[in-house]
């Protein structure tokens, strides 16, 4: 791996100056003092300091503690004692990978404590045996809840962690290092942790202990064989009120889902970020306006555009506790039951906050109310609706976004202001919204050089997000059906066949097209939100 090294110092009138001069001489670019400079310059590469390294060392007793001494390596200036500190390290390291009988395989077994080169120390593997340190890092810390159980391995983010530390210690300075080395351990780290498992693994809570009030947030999990140091205090934004309990009987769940994996909503994402975000984000904006933040937001429109998708990408943006609830499921035919449902719900949110609560197809739970015995039931759960509403202004960092596909049928009274007074509509997808939607639902999937998504997004503006991403699935399908006898490989599975071969074509998504419009009768519908 290419890299340069600039050491560089001015002219000194100190006694050892002309030794520095002729240590210097033996490098192969040296440029002294000159007309064009009023620096003396060496430009170095790594295998030149390691076959030189004792020359540098005495170059560099010399010249370090000069004030026109300086380091700059790859192009960004670095500590001197630091730079050479590691670079003590690499040669060391280097003279044992030249006298190794395997090279191939030297790099990458590391000690008991540590993975992939021998430098990664930081982020440890194995601790069977060696307690858990609070300074170090362990891959399994980078992630988070994918649901109450799963702990999902961040792998993207460990990459990051390890390639920043490859740059302090100064890895890429040694040539036999090879990044492949630790991206492959990363590959082959397991993607998901199931923390009922908890004969291995458990859980680390975050303590938001403020004025005796107790609430306990889980933050990742851990290895049973590390000794845990607990986190230290964070004060919450709002003083919770008091629980009685020093346990949550809730765990903490963060959906996975971002913006990066939703097409075709760019341009209700500002709206996203202003009216949900910031107020979860940074309440003290809102404190020092002298306005209370809107707290129910309606996300209305046809079905299949991302409603659902929307609401849990906010709460991973906002690193919130998310409680999802499906209308008809909260409807209980027993007396009091789901109004009870309801306030376990609101009770849950207030104890994990910052949390969100979301509501799909409301209208199952709050159509208007209506004269007649049939409707008494339904008036109750509104009621009850309304007054939880009316009163988490008072619970803190809590939001209630709700969706539906019929505005049109739901309690005037949810739609005023201090209820669900922020509507936003989730639209059907546009021209870029469409080709945006194929390039998420396709990655991964093999293309042919003739596709040409902006194309064919022009042949399915109107259509759903949902739509589309069927017409992506049903494209690769077709495109098997092409390419491999599907019975053969059913009833003879050890039949060799080359799926490299299998590509999805233009005219594979324009088939599918075809497929969606026999298969689906569509309606034409428009509703609108006052207020």
């Amino acid at each position: 791996m290419e890299t340069r090294l600039l050491i560089y110092w001015g002219a000194e009138k100190a006694a050892d100056y002309n030794q520095a001069i002729e240590y210097a001489s033996m490098f192969k670019k040296f440029s002294p003092i000159g007309n064009e400079s009023t620096r003396n310059k060496i430009e170095t590469d790594n295998l030149e300091v390691l076959e030189k390294y004792d020359l540098l060392q005495k170059l560099m007793n010399v010249i370090t503690g000069w004030k026109s001494t300086g380091i700059s390596y790859n192009n960004k200036k670095v500590d001197p004692h630091t730079f050479f500190w590691n670079t003590k390290e690499i040669v060391r390291c280097y003279q044992g990978y030249n006298q190794s009988e395997q090279k191939a395989v030297y790099c990458s077994e590391g000690g008991s404590d540590c993975w992939g080169c021998r430098l990664l120390s930081g982020i440890v593997h194995k601790h069977t045996e060696a307690p858990y340190k609070n300074q170090e890092k362990y891959w399994y810390q980078f992630g988070e809840f994918a649901d109450k159980t799963t702990w999902v391995l961040n792998k993207e983010q460990l990459s990051m962690a390890l390639a920043e530390i490859v740059e302090k210690k100064s890895i890429e300075f040694c040539p036999a290092f090879q990044l492949v080395f630790y991206r492959k351990l990363v590959a082959e780290l397991p993607a998901k942790i199931d923390v009922l498992d908890t004969e291995n693994w458990g859980q680390v809570y975050l303590d938001t202990s403020i004025s005796n009030v107790k609430s306990w947030e889980a933050i990742n999990v851990y290895h049973k064989s590390t000794q845990i140091v607990q986190p230290k205090v964070r004060k919450p934004v709002y003083k919770k009120p008091e629980t009685g309990t020093t346990d949550s009987k809730y765990i903490r769940y963060v959906p996975a889902t971002s913006f990066d994996d939703i097409g075709g909503i760019e341009e209700i994402i500002t709206s996203i970020r202003e009216v949900i975000e910031l107020p979860l984000k940074r309440p003290d904006l809102y404190e020092h306006l002298g306005i209370r933040p809107y707290r129910g937001i309606m996300l209305w429109g046809e079905p299949g555009n991302g409603k659902t998708l929307i609401a849990k990408a906010i709460a991973h943006e906002v690193k919130a506790h998310f409680i999802p609830l499906d209308g008809p499921d909260i409807l209980n035919k027993s007396f009091g039951e789901s109004e009870k449902n309801l306030r376990n719900l609101f009770e849950e949110a207030r104890e994990m906050q910052p949390s969100i609560i979301f509501i799909d197809e409301i209208d199952a739970i709050a159509q208007s109310r209506l004269a007649g015995e049939t409707s008494k039931w339904y008036a109750t759960v509104v009621n009850q609706l309304l007054s939880l509403m009316d009163g988490i202004k008072e619970f803190g960092n809590v939001s209630v976004l709700a969706s539906t596909n019929r505005p049109d049928l739901l309690d005037p009274a949810l739609l005023r202001p201090g209820r669900f007074d922020y509507k936003l509509e989730v639209k059907a997808p546009n021209l870029l919204a469409c080709k945006k939607i194929l390039e998420i639902a396709t990655v991964g999937m093999p293309l042919a050089n003739d596709v040409d998504f902006f194309t064919f997004a022009e042949s399915i503006i109107g259509f759903s997000a949902a739509d589309i991403v069927f017409i992506a699935k049903e494209a690769a399908l077709i495109a098997v059906r092409r390419n491999v006898d599907i019975n053969s490989i059913i009833m003879d599975e050890e039949i060799e066949f080359d799926f490299n071969k299998v590509q999805v074509k233009q005219s594979d998504f324009y088939g599918a097209l075809i497929v969606l419009k026999r298969n689906a009768k569509y309606t034409s519908k428009t509703y609108s939100l006052k207020g």
